[in-house]
């Protein structure tokens, strides 16, 4: 049986939204639709909306986080929060998915390196600094602003917390500020290879070297405009190997942005297709032991 650990998704945000529950919906996840994996790990992730409109961007944790917590306990017997790799793995050994928390744009936190102690006594184990606007610790990937002194000392905070440091959304002279002064691994939930595709949203091969060299992972996203005109899996394909040639075979993962797109490459209308990449990816040549890897363990072993 295939076993899934993918690092980002909008599901909880979705589910608030709309109204809808978490076993099943019409969200690109839910626990039917997970439920055909031999073990589910799925990071949910807490989105600021920063620089849209009369957006409140504490209520944007708050809010969801508390329809997700209501929609775990409602199916108790199916799912579960998780925050470390003891926790992910008891979970899953109990036959439960495992949910983990992450933020996504630290206005959620109102980018306070002393909020940081209050999030990881909620459970969350990830965060990005921005998101698509820059903020009082970096600048975003639409911009050219470094990391400031808050960012440094949010950084510092947060890894000695045990919270993952995520630069997808981070700018390109940020990512490298914070390269400099990171002391774990760091990842990118939800990015591709810009030489592939140039969106800023994407990685260099330098980033991608340098992700790898902290000991961190790379996650592969299905959002099209990310991957490059007709997206389907042979185009997933392509940066899946290119990012393995860069990366290594241990620091690339999966990181779909599931619920956070309008629209995937062609294949893709759920979570449950992803049993139909990893065929696709059988019948390429993959051994099971570096699907394995790509789909589960290499995103395990951050936590």
């Amino acid at each position: 049986m295939i076993r899934l650990f993918d690092g980002h998704c909008d599901t909880a945000y979705e589910l608030w939204r709309r109204g809808e529950p978490l076993l099943q919906n019409t969200c690109h996840i839910d626990l039917k639709k997970a439920s055909a994996f031999g073990a589910y790990a799925q990071v949910f992730a807490f989105c600021s909306y920063a620089g849209m409109a009369d957006v409140d961007c504490e209520a944007m944790l708050t809010e969801p986080l508390a329809v997700l917590r209501a929609q775990v306990r409602e199916n108790a017997a199916k799912v579960a929060f998780a925050d470390s790799r003891d926790t992910i793995m008891s979970t899953l050994s109990a036959g439960k998915a495992a949910a983990l928390l992450s933020v996504e744009g630290a206005e959620v936190t109102c980018c306070d390196p002393n909020r940081l102690f209050w999030l990881r006594e909620q459970g969350f184990c990830m965060t990005t600094l921005t998101w698509n606007a820059d903020n009082a610790l970096a600048g975003c990937h639409l911009s050219n602003r470094g990391l400031t002194e808050q960012g440094r000392a949010f950084v510092s905070e947060a890894q000695s917390l045990g919270i993952l440091i995520d630069v997808s959304h981070l700018g390109d002279h940020a990512f490298w500020d914070l390269v400099n002064i990171t002391t774990k691994p760091i990842l990118a939930s939800h990015s591709n290879a810009r030489v592939l595709c140039a969106h800023s949203r994407n990685l260099t091969d330098d980033q991608l070297r340098a992700i790898a060299q902290t000991g961190g992972t790379v996650g592969l996203n299905l959002y099209p405009p990310f991957l490059g005109e007709n997206a389907d899996f042979e185009t997933l394909l392509r940066h899946l190997e290119h990012m393995l040639a860069i990366c290594g075979e241990t620091h690339i993962a999966l990181g779909g942005d599931l619920d956070g797109c309008d629209v995937l490459a062609d294949g893709f209308s759920s979570v449950a297709d992803y049993a139909s990449f990893y065929e696709y990816l059988v019948a390429r040549g993959y051994k099971e032991d570096l699907l394995d890897r790509l789909f589960f363990t290499n995103l395990l072993g951050l936590f």
